[in-house]
């Protein structure tokens, strides 16, 4: 299942094709609404328009509940598309403005695709915080990349961004220093989009390096900041108290808090808490606990979670720091022992650390479908190569608004359309070998597939065979070198590194084939560029690359 096709209680639905015109007419009470999403979106609109929208708010049980998630919801919707002579005639139910904005961005990527699906149906998602944070270390984001991936996750139904960059020296190493007013002026621009998408920002603070919890002064300073972004519209805040040394730093902390880091930061957030509070009772905090990982019963977090504010909304990573699976089991410990459900700090697509040399370009997966029931949400931390994460992070859109009818596969075929558009086939055969992560040690599935069968075909004394089915996956790989090389997309800038492994593995690939054809001098030349090859730290081609290549050359 990709978001495009998601359909709840659904009537019988058919395709409407739209021919050379699609032109969008708004009608009714929320027509400006309408027309300015179309604009935004940059879908036609206007007088002589073949789809004609109008929209109405309903506040009714049905389009105000999630009976599977057993809470209420602005982001319910149905819709009722009908055929015509000229075209199609659209009515939207709306359960609040979110909801509406999700329904005109489905039906705004079908009239793009060419066609409307006729027929009613509802739609909602069933998490209820579906986002990802800018938490990786490495050189933050700019701004035009923030409201790139801002608008493409609104578009796919994610409700809530984190700004947390590792590496912006105001979140963390100068936690007590106001932003620079240039800086600042960013943060507005950013959470005047947010708003305009319906994306909840939260900005955090991340003071546990330095930060003396029993001096006041510093709290007061922690608070100016708070303060200062308040101003810029922010009423929702993050305070990280992650990965900073485990045992408390200064003296007076030591003999205020008993030697208890724990303590310390179940005072801290508290006090944050209540200040922030005073403040605007509308105003939502989320922690980072120093223990952000294990079975979700150990001493420090069921300690801090028992604690801290019944509100407070609580990071949990899982299992692990990446988690290979997130189960419904863990969350249900976790909730026992911290009196709330966990917020997952989802460490996919984050590619920073021991990880650096791999690029996370593979589907979300591991997560159970009932999950939704048992957490707060999943907030999954991006890459610093901001192009790149949109990849995984639209699968995540994906498994976060419809968990139980997700389809990996067909939402990750989805996402390379839609982030790298024509040539999402051929690139592809290059995305094939970006699968490693704590989620999958798979890799290179096609070529696997491929040179598997070269081999079978060897084994049986086919080499007829096994020279075409060679010579049809090289035509594939050859098309796809091709589109890397001319193209100038950022995102092919951004893996350069892992293009030109790439490119090598299909150099050396070619070399084998015609290696296999008869020109059987081209052996030092496979050696030297098969050594080239594994000279390169990036994680590309797996074992089966390996062992075709050192069977051919045995040949």
């Amino acid at each position: 299942m990709t978001q495009s096709n998601s359909q709840k209680n659904m009537t019988a639905v058919e395709r409407v094709f739209l021919g050379g015109v699609r032109k969008v007419l708004p009608t009714g009470e929320h027509a400006e609404f309408i027309a300015e999403t179309c604009e935004k979106m940059g879908i036609p609109f206007g007088g002589g328009g073949n789809i004609t929208i109008s929209a109405e708010f309903s506040g009714a049980r049905d389009m105000t509940y999630i009976e599977e998630a057993r809470r209420l919801t602005d982001e319910k919707f149905k819709v009722k598309a009908t055929k015509t002579d000229g075209g199609v005639n659209v009515s939207i139910i709306f359960g609040g403005m979110r909801a509406l904005y999700y329904a005109l961005c489905r039906l705004f990527r079908q009239i793009s695709d060419g066609f409307i699906l006729a027929g009613e149906f509802f739609d909602y998602p069933l998490f209820e915080r579906r986002g990802y944070i800018e938490g990786f270390y490495g050189k933050p984001w700019s701004f035009d990349e923030r409201a790139s991936m801002l608008r493409l996750m609104s578009e796919r139904g994610m409700n809530t961004y984190y700004y947390a960059p590792k590496d912006d020296e105001f979140h963390r190493e100068k936690w007590d220093k106001l932003y620079p007013k240039s800086y600042f002026d960013e943060v507005i621009r950013i959470k005047q989009l947010a708003d305009e998408c319906f994306v909840d920002l939260h900005f955090c603070i991340a003071p546990g390096l330095s930060m003396k919890y029993s001096d006041e002064d510093c709290f007061t300073k922690l608070m100016a900041k708070f303060r200062q972004l308040y101003g810029a519209g922010i009423k929702n805040f993050g305070l990280l108290l992650d990965d900073i040394p485990e045992n408390l730093q200064y003296a007076e902390d030591i003999e205020m808090f008993g030697g208890e880091t724990v303590e310390a930061h179940i005072y801290l957030a508290n006090k944050v808490y209540d200040a922030l509070k005073s403040i605007d009772r509308g105003i939502k905090l989320t922690v980072c606990p120093l223990q952000y990982h294990g079975r979700g019963d150990e001493y420090f977090i069921t300690k801090l979670g028992k604690g801290i504010e019944p509100d407070i909304s609580l990071f949990w990573t899982g299992r692990n720091i990446c988690s290979q699976e997130l189960t419904v089991i863990e969350a249900a410990r976790f909730i026992e022992s911290t009196r709330r459900r966990p917020l997952y700090w989802d460490n996919f697509p984050v590619n920073d650390a021991e990880m650096i040399n791999e690029m996370h370009l593979g589907y979300i997966d591991g997560r159970e479908p009932e999950l939704f029931k048992y957490s707060e949400g999943i907030i999954s931390n991006c890459m610093e190569y901001c192009e790149s994460s949109k990849i995984p992070l639209l699968t995540v859109a994906d498994y976060l608004w419809d968990p139980l009818r997700y389809d990996a596969e067909n939402s990750w075929k989805d996402a390379l359309k839609t982030v790298v558009g024509e040539e999402h086939e051929t690139f592809a055969y290059f995305a094939d070998h970006l699968f490693t992560s704590c989620l999958k040690s798979e890799n290179s599935r096609l070529m696997n597939d491929a040179l598997g069968e070269i081999q079978t075909q060897l084994y049986t004394g086919n080499s007829e065979k096994a020279l075409r089915v060679f010579s049809e996956y090289s035509g594939k790989l050859s098309k796809c070198v091709r589109f890397l090389k001319n193209s100038d997309d950022k995102l092919v800038g951004e893996m350069s590194r892992w293009v030109k492994k790439f490119l090598l593995c299909a150099e050396t690939l070619e070399l084998c084939r015609r290696f296999m054809a008869g020109e059987k001098e081209l052996e030092k030349q496979i050696a030297d560029k098969y050594d080239e090859y594994l000279s390169k730290p990036e994680v590309l081609a797996n074992f089966s690359f390996n062992e075709a290549v050192e069977y051919i050359l045995k040949m």
